[in-house]
C-alpha cells in the first residue's frame, strides 16, 4: 500500500462532487440486439468495480443506485474499523480496533448503504487491514504495544529485549521475504498470526458479512503468509456460504510477485499497470499492445489507484506525470476480455469515456453469457502509434487516440476482423456500418453515409457496440 512514507494531505485535495448527477447515456436498447439484462450473481467476478475511495457511507448511498444504472456491479468501500484518528486518508489503512465501525460512518450507516446498494443490485467489497496496526504516535522505532484493545504484546512483531521496539526494516530486493512478513511497514506494528490476533480478525471479518457486505480486499496482503489469508478466504467462503468475493492486494517488488499469492484469490495487476504506464504516456506507442499482464483472468486491473497517484501519496508507485495518460489506461482496461477492473472514483468523474466503458463492458458481458462470441483481438489496421482498434468478437469494438489532434482516415480496411454489420457507439450515439465490398469488408458509413473511414478527436476513446442494420439506415 505504499506504507513507507504518507502523503500527509487532507482528503480535501480530491475534493470532487460524488453526488452529483449521473449523465444519461442515450437510449441504446434497440443497439443491444435483444441482449437481456441479468442479474450478477454473488460471488462471480464483478464486472467493474467502482472504488468508492475515503467516503462517507451516507454519502455513498446517496448515488450508489446511480453506479448500478451505469454498468457496475461492485463498490468497494474504505476500511470501516475504528482507526488511527485524523482527516488522512492513509490513517484509515492504520486499525485501532476491529471490532467497532467508525471513522466513515457507523454500523448502522453502513448497513443502510449496503441495503440501499442491494436493493439496485449492486454488491459491496469492504477494504480489510489485517496486517499492522495504528501508528499512534507518529514516530517509526517504537510504540507502545498494550494500547490496543484486545491485544497484548505478545501478538506483535518486536524487539524481545525491548518490548514495543521496532524489529527491522523491510529489504524489497533481499532475494527472500522474511522481511516482508516480520518487519514493520514505516512505524506501522507488525503483527503476528497468533491464535488471538487470527479470532480477532475473524470477529472483523463476520461483522461485515452480517451487516451484508458481499466480499473484501485485503490490504497489505503481501506482507502475510499466504497460508493465514488462505484461512480467511476459507472462513469466509464457510459464513457466506461461497457467495462472496474476495481480492489481495500484492504489489509486485523484487522478492514479490502476484503469482506468489494468486492461488488464493484474485490480486492487484501492477505488471499490467506499470506496461500500461510506459505505453499510454506521450512516448509510449499502442502498437505494442497488448500489455504485459498477469495470467490470470480474475486480477484486478486498473489505468490509476490510490497508492499510484502523486497527489495522494508522496511515495506514489510508478505515478503517471500526466492523469489524463491514465484515463486512457483505464480505457484500454474497460474494453479488455481479461480482468476485473477497478474503476477509481475521481477517474469515474475525471473522463466521459470512461463511463461509457463500464457500460460497454456490462453489455458484452451480458452478450458473452448470452453466448455470443466476445474474444478480444487488437487489430493491426491502422499503423500509427497513437491509435488502438480493438475488437471483442462481433459484437463490439473499441477506438482509443492517446494523440492530442483529431485522427482522421476516409477508408478503412477490416476484412481481417470479424466485424460486419451495423454498431452504435454509446456515448454519442452514432451508427457504424462495416460491409463487404469487391470480396473485402470496409467501414462504408461513419455516423453518415457520406463518409466512411474513422474519426476520433484527441484524447478520446470510443465504445461500439453491434446493432440491428436499421440503425444505420
Amino acid at each position: 500500500m505504499g506504507f513507507k512514507k504518507y502523503a500527509s494531505i487532507a482528503v480535501a485535495l480530491m475534493a470532487i462532487s460524488f453526488l452529483s448527477e449521473f449523465s444519461d447515456f442515450a437510449d441504446i436498447s434497440k443497439a443491444w440486439n435483444n441482449a437481456t439484462a441479468s442479474s450478477v450473481v454473488k460471488g462471480e467476478p464483478p464486472t467493474a468495480i467502482y472504488h468508492a475511495f475515503n467516503q462517507n457511507y451516507a454519502d455513498i448511498e446517496n448515488y450508489a443506485c446511480g453506479l448500478a444504472g451505469k454498468g457496475y456491479s461492485h463498490l468497494q468501500i474504505s476500511p470501516a474499523q475504528r482507526s488511527n484518528p485524523g482527516p488522512e486518508w492513509w490513517k484509515r489503512y492504520q486499525p485501532y480496533d476491529l471490532s467497532v465501525i467508525e471513522g466513515l460512518g457507523s454500523e448502522d450507516d453502513l448497513r443502510q448503504l449496503i441495503s440501499t446498494a442491494h436493493s439496485c443490485d449492486l454488491k459491496i467489497i469492504a477494504d480489510v487491514v489485517f496486517n499492522h496496526m495504528a501508528n499512534l504516535d507518529g514516530g517509526e522505532d517504537f510504540e507502545d504495544l498494550s494500547k490496543y484493545p484486545n491485544l497484548t504484546p505478545e501478538d506483535f512483531h518486536t524487539n524481545l529485549s525491548n518490548v514495543g521496539a521496532r524489529p527491522c526494516s523491510i529489504n524489497y530486493s533481499d532475494g527472500n521475504r522474511d522481511s516482508e512478513m516480520n518487519c514493520w511497514l514505516g512505524g506501522l506494528p507488525d503483527l503476528k498470526f497468533t491464535d488471538n490476533v487470527k479470532t480477532i480478525q475473524k470477529a472483523h471479518l463476520r461483522l461485515l458479512l452480517d451487516l451484508g457486505v458481499d466480499g473484501f480486499r485485503f490490504a497489505a496482503a503481501k506482507h502475510m503468509p499466504t497460508n493465514v489469508l488462505n484461512e480467511y478466504i476459507n472462513y469466509i467462503n464457510q459464513q457466506s456460504r461461497g457467495n462472496a468475493w474476495n481480492y489481495l492486494e500484492v504489489i509486485n517488488d523484487d522478492d514479490t510477485i502476484g503469482e506468489d499469492y494468486s492461488w488464493v484469490a484474485a490480486v492487484s495487476d501492477f505488471v499490467l499497470y506499470n506496461d500500461m504506464k510506459e505505453i499510454f504516456t506521450q512516448d509510449g506507442d499502442l502498437r505494442s499492445l497488448p500489455a504485459a499482464a498477469l495470467d490470470d483472468s480474475r486480477s484486478i486491473t486498473f489505468g490509476n489507484n490510490h497508492d499510484t497517484m502523486r497527489a495522494l501519496n508522496v511515495a506514489a508507485l510508478n505515478p503517471y506525470s500526466d492523469v489524463t495518460d491514465s484515463y486512457l489506461a483505464t480505457a484500454y482496461v474497460l474494453a479488455r476480455e481479461s480482468g476485473t477492473p477497478l474503476i477509481f472514483s475521481a477517474d469515474h468523474a475525471g473522463a466521459p469515456f470512461i463511463k461509457t466503458g463500464v457500460k460497454f463492458r456490462q453489455i458484452i458481458k451480458q452478450r458473452e453469457k448470452a453466448g455470443a462470441y466476445t474474444r478480444e483481438n487488437i487489430l493491426r489496421a491502422i499503423d500509427d502509434p497513437t491509435i488502438l482498434l480493438m475488437e471483442r468478437g462481433t459484437e463490439g469494438f473499441f477506438i482509443g487516440n492517446k494523440g492530442i489532434g483529431t485522427f482522421d482516415i476516409p477508408t478503412l480496411d477490416l476484412t481481417l476482423s470479424t466485424l460486419e454489420g451495423c454498431y452504435v457507439e454509446l456515448r454519442n450515439n452514432f451508427s457504424v456500418a462495416i460491409e463487404q465490398r469487391d470480396g473485402k469488408k470496409y467501414v462504408t458509413r461513419w455516423g453518415t453515409w457520406e463518409r466512411g473511414g474513422i474519426e476520433i478527436r484527441g484524447r478520446d476513446a470510443l465504445y461500439f457496440v453491434r446493432a440491428s442494420f436499421d440503425q444505420c439506415q
